[in-house]
C-alpha cells in the first residue's frame, strides 16, 4: 500500500513529457507542468541534437538553408525512434532515419543519404580504435617485368 495519497503513472508522465519534448507541435504539454519549462527542456534537448547533427554533418548542413535545416531536424528529433542513449551514435541513427523514414520533400537534395553516410563513415574512422594489422605481404604487381608503350600512345 503507498503512503501516497495518489498514484502517478510514472510510464504515463514519461510518454507524456517526452512526446510534448519531441513535437510540440502533435502533443499537449503535461497539464502539471509550466509551459515555460517544458520549453526551455525541449530547446536543451533538440539544441544539443540539432548541434551534435550539425558537426556531424558539416557539408550536408552547408548546403541547406537554414529553415530547411531546422525542418529536417525537427523531423528526425520529432520521428525517429533512436535506440541508443549515447550521443555519439546519434550520427548513425540519422543515416538510418534518412534511409528508412525520411519522406522525401521537394527541396531535399537526390544525393542527400550518400553524403549524411560518407561524412558518418570519415567521422567514425576518425574517432575509431580499432587498429589494423598486416596479415601479410601479397604481391600486386611484378614490377621487374618490362611494360611495352603502344604505338599508338
Amino acid at each position: 500500500m503507498s503512503n501516497f495519497p495518489h498514484s502517478v503513472d510514472f510510464k504515463a508522465k514519461q510518454a507524456e513529457f517526452s512526446n510534448y519534448i519531441r513535437d510540440p507541435t502533435a502533443f499537449p504539454c503535461p497539464e502539471d507542468v509550466k509551459p515555460e519549462r517544458m520549453q526551455m527542456y525541449r530547446s536543451l534537448f533538440f539544441n544539443n541534437v540539432e548541434s551534435f547533427l550539425s558537426s556531424n554533418f558539416p557539408v550536408l548542413r552547408k548546403i541547406f538553408n537554414d529553415n530547411q535545416w531546422q525542418r529536417l531536424t525537427q523531423d528526425f528529433f520529432a520521428h525517429h525512434p533512436s535506440t541508443t542513449p549515447y550521443f555519439s551514435e546519434i550520427p548513425e541513427e540519422f543515416i538510418a532515419y534518412l534511409q528508412n523514414e525520411r519522406e522525401t520533400i521537394a527541396d531535399d537534395y537526390p544525393f542527400m543519404l550518400e553524403l549524411a553516410h560518407y561524412e558518418w563513415v570519415e567521422m567514425a574512422l576518425s574517432i575509431s580504435q580499432e587498429e589494423t594489422t598486416a596479415t601479410g605481404t601479397q604481391t600486386i604487381a611484378d614490377f621487374s617485368q618490362t611494360i611495352s608503350l603502344s604505338p599508338l600512345a
